[in-house]
């Protein structure tokens, strides 16, 4: 028995031995090869390029090929020698002649020293060696597209599509030369259906049909629109963002659900529109994110976003979801503050005022001049200046002057407006109307421009384009941009013709003013709008060709070729 248990412990002794003598070299070649690779990436890295052309050999020897090659590629591009990695492709390719990897890196090498004639000869070689293959067309076409060779590049596909039957195992390429071509709703089309194998193209997509010109974007809608793939959608809600149509963007994105990931991509488009000022977008983002996964942090988000967004009641709502979850100390610094802001912007400033004294034992002397501040606001868009100043009781220093210098605009009093709003503590909208016009006359006083800026706080749309116009006469050294004013309260309230009026007003006498060039591109869109396309040329070649100085020139430019685009179509 004894010596049966020993022949058998010995022969288990013999068969572990074989084993880990027939195992051993592979985990020490796979040390050894990673061991090369680091030390010659660290020379790259620290500029010792002469000894890491060494140890790039050196890797090569360890049987990594494919990764010595592409560093000793990269190390000979750096040295302006890219020549000198040839002989050694030349001799790796005599033993693994259709290798992708080496193929690739001499195609590369070729056609960056010019020799294009040896990089086709090279690519024939390798469709020779591999003629069912689409890897050599598309590395090559890939290199082409690369450098900006599109018509070279789709004689490859071409070749492609002629040799393996058609180019469906090519469609990231063609999707590539589509986009280069000029041909977007095609490239759209080939984009959209590469996704439907390969989601994580989705930023390369948006990436190359960015690119297309305002008057081809319609085309890529259409295209994206009528997929229902969650990867079109997601596509196309991007490019609505980056192309300025964030609202669209949102809609596109709307209907995703959780199986596509909604939530990240609801999160990743609400950060990109809150940080392009596209804020009602960002806010319905954070609105479904939050019905998605209530969170008062994301509740208050997106109220921020709607108050932002001029839209306080949304905001109102949200924050009303968000506080019954909060504690009595995140309610005070999280929540008041967005409840005062959004009820001041709706002019219930007495509501706000009732917060803060409830708060008020709580609160800083700093917090509580702040509010005072937003609350004199309140006031001014309820239309209740003496109340306003009255508020302002409780605030001090530079809220007081800055405030005060507004309350001061609405009294007409252009001299005490014009010191107290030299250093705004934010630059606005209003704001920038506001000293445009204090810096363009030189009055100290004027009932009829305080009354416009009092109207338009109000939200008195009407009055405020009246009083404007009344302004615009009794400051003629602005009355170019008190017309200007005018006018875009009228168009923005769809009131064409009276705004069409101010415009030619305008351009017959103030033809050298700054407004001139503004009030053709205004003209332009507004009878692009109803329809009238050789009325709007006239005026944007008119704008172009007047006043090539203007600011404007390029925008009017953008808008000619879409105006002709779509006429042509």
């Amino acid at each position: 028995m004894g010596r049966v248990s020993g022949e058998a412990i010995r022969c288990v002794l013999i068969l572990v031995v074989g084993v880990a003598l027939q195992a051993s070299p592979k985990p020490v070649l796979a040390q050894a090869q990673t061991a090369a690779a680091n030390r010659a990436f660290d020379l790259e890295q620290a500029g010792r390029l002469r000894d890491a052309i060494a140890a790039w050999r050196q890797v090569i020897a360890t049987g990594l090929t494919g990764q010595g090659v592409l560093g000793l590629e990269r190390v000979f591009a750096q040295l302006a020698q890219d020549d000198s990695v040839l002989p050694t492709l030349d001799s790796l390719l005599v033993q693994t002649p259709a290798d992708k990897i080496l193929r690739a890196v001499q195609l590369r090498v070729l056609r960056s020293l010019g020799r294009e004639r040896d990089a086709r000869a090279a690519f024939d070689e390798w469709l020779k060696l591999a003629p069912h293959d689409p890897v050599p067309y598309r590395e090559y076409a890939g290199q082409l597209l690369a450098d900006g060779r599109a018509a070279a590049a789709d004689t490859v596909l071409q070749q492609a599509s002629a040799s393996l039957g058609s180019t469906k195992a090519l469609t990231i390429e063609v999707a590539e030369l589509r986009a280069a071509l000029g041909l977007w709703a095609a490239a759209a089309a080939a984009w959209r259906d590469a996704m439907t194998t390969e989601e994580y193209l989705e930023q390369t997509v948006v990436y190359s049909l960015q690119a297309a010109p305002i008057a081809q974007r319609d085309s890529v809608r259409a295209v994206l629109r009528a997929s229902p793939a969650a990867s079109s959608k997601k596509v196309l809600g991007t490019l609505e963002l980056q192309w300025g149509a964030a609202r669209d963007g949102w809609r596109a994105i709307a209907a995703l659900t959780a199986a596509d990931s909604a939530f990240d991509t609801w999160n990743d488009f609400a950060q990109e529109a809150e940080r392009q000022g596209a804020w009602l977008a960002a806010r319905d983002a954070f609105a479904a994110m939050n019905r998605l996964r209530p969170a008062p942090s994301t509740a208050l988000r997106a109220a921020s976003a709607a108050i932002s967004g001029g839209e306080p009641v949304s905001a109102l709502e949200l924050i009303a979801s968000a506080r019954s979850q909060l504690q009595p100390t995140a309610i005070r610094t999280q929540v008041l503050p967005l409840q005062i802001r959004a009820l001041t912007q709706l002019g219930r400033a007495a509501e706000a005022e009732a917060l803060v004294a409830r708060d008020s034992a709580m609160l800083d002397a700093g917090t509580r001049r702040a509010y005072a501040r937003q609350i004199a606001w309140g006031w001014i868009r309820a239309g209740q200046v003496e109340k306003a100043r009255a508020s302002l009781a409780g605030a001090s220093g530079d809220d007081e002057d800055e405030v005060g210098a507004w309350i001061a605009l609405y009294d007409g009093d252009l001299a005490k407006a014009r010191a107290g709003l030299r250093h705004p503590t934010e630059t606005t909208a209003e704001i920038v109307t506001a000293m445009a016009l204090l810096s363009r006359t030189k009055a100290d006083s004027s009932r009829a421009a305080g009354a416009a800026f009092l109207a338009l706080a109000r939200g008195d749309s009407a009055q405020a384009a009246t009083r404007f116009e009344r302004a615009a006469d009794e400051l003629p050294d602005a009355a170019p941009l008190l017309l200007a004013l005018a006018a875009r309260v009228q168009s923005a309230r769809r009131q064409d013709a009276p705004a069409i009026a101010i415009w030619r007003r305008i351009l017959t006498q103030y033809a050298t003013a700054p407004e001139a060039a503004e009030s053709d591109l205004e003209w332009a869109r507004t009878l692009r709008r109803k329809g009238d396309v050789a009325g709007a040329v006239d005026h944007l070649e008119h704008l172009i060709l007047t006043y090539p100085q203007s600011a404007l020139v390029p925008q009017a430019r953008r808008e000619l070729e879409a105006v002709r685009m779509g006429n042509a179509q």
